[in-house]
């Protein structure tokens, strides 16, 4: 029974970690510091690359978009493995100058949170900072609905009573997977 309590206890805080944005304190491209946690409020798109990773130009260019026309959501650029300078460098070779808020991650410590597998990739939180669902790359479904700034139009049907999704596909960026 004492080890079945225990089992429990630990599925509990094992899930916990997963359901809530990450409690990170991270530097902003400008240098000032946030905390993850003080995006609340509003839906997150929170868009997890690294300048080595296949894609992430265009979906940058995409995510300016969406932050330009999506009031009613935080949009964050979060870089990993990365220093600033390494961010302004990959905005300047793509030719934007960043609409969305920029978070550096060069210690990659959102893997200690959600198991990052495929980058690019887009992590979507609600108002209250719960985790609805993660996508490889920056997903159709967001795009699509670029001109919409209705709170539905951001498919949040995700929140089923099945629970969120993890999607995970195997790439070149296992150097990402801690332990």
């Amino acid at each position: 029974m004492r080890l079945l309590g225990l089992f429990l206890a630990l599925l509990l805080v094992s899930c916990t970690q997963r359901e809530v944005i990450p409690p990170l304190s991270l530097e902003t491209l400008d240098g000032s510091k946030v905390s993850l946690n003080q995006f609340k409020g509003k839906k997150i798109v929170l868009y997890v690359w690294s300048r080595t990773c296949a894609g992430h130009s265009e979906q940058l260019k995409l995510l300016n978009e969406l932050s330009e026309k999506r009031k009613d959501l935080y949009v964050i650029s979060y870089a990993v493995a990365m220093m600033r300078e390494d961010v302004v460098k990959s905005y300047r070779d793509i030719g934007i100058s960043p609409e969305f808020i920029t978070v550096l991650d060069p210690e990659v410590k959102f893997n200690d949170y959600y198991r990052i597998v495929f980058l690019p990739s887009t992590y979507l939180f609600d108002e209250k900072g719960r985790f609805i669902k993660s996508y490889p790359g920056l997903p159709e479904d967001i795009l699509s609905n670029l001109n919409s700034s209705s709170s539905n139009s951001l498919l949040l049907s995700s929140i089923a009573s099945s629970g969120p999704t993890l999607i995970s596909l195997p790439t070149k960026s296992w150097a990402f997977v801690k332990g």
